[in-house]
């Protein structure tokens, strides 16, 4: 019998649903181009024409043909993606996401709740862990 390996947030955020992103852009032919040399060499490499493509913003350009299937999948990847959190413990995703948002730092909790809520976390969630984390931090400092 296979043994499931249990992995954390970092891990799940950073390296699983990158690697499925990389696959639906892969399979989407979707390529980035911030000038109009790039435009063209990706084109060539997809095997487009100019008119057959569509900017997805952020320099992402995708043939139209896929368009429909690419946000179909990037949508079903993100609420996998949600299910999976939830399976994780919540205080060790909330501490992730302030440490990366820097809030310990800065004191300011807002653009790391702005990640968490679509999780399903509340204000209440991310400050009683923000506050938590504070106190040990300062005891452990005393």
């Amino acid at each position: 019998m296979e043994e499931k390996k249990v992995i954390g947030y970092s891990e799940l955020k950073n390296k699983v649903v990158q690697d499925k992103l990389t696959k639906i852009i892969d399979e989407n032919k979707v390529f980035f181009a911030f000038s109009n040399e790039q435009l063209e060499k990706g084109l060539e490499e997809i095997g487009e024409k100019k008119e057959n493509v569509i900017s997805i913003g952020m320099g992402g350009i995708i043939p139209k043909k896929n368009l429909d299937n690419y946000y179909k999948q990037t949508k079903e990847l993100n609420e996998w993606f949600i299910e999976e959190v939830k399976k994780l413990n919540p205080n060790a995703v909330i501490c992730y996401e302030l440490n990366n948002y820097e809030a310990y730092y800065t004191g300011d909790i807002s653009t790391a709740y702005e990640v968490l809520k679509d999780y399903g976390f509340t204000k209440e969630d991310v400050l009683g862990v923000f506050h938590n984390r504070n106190y040990q931090l300062n005891k452990k400092n005393d």
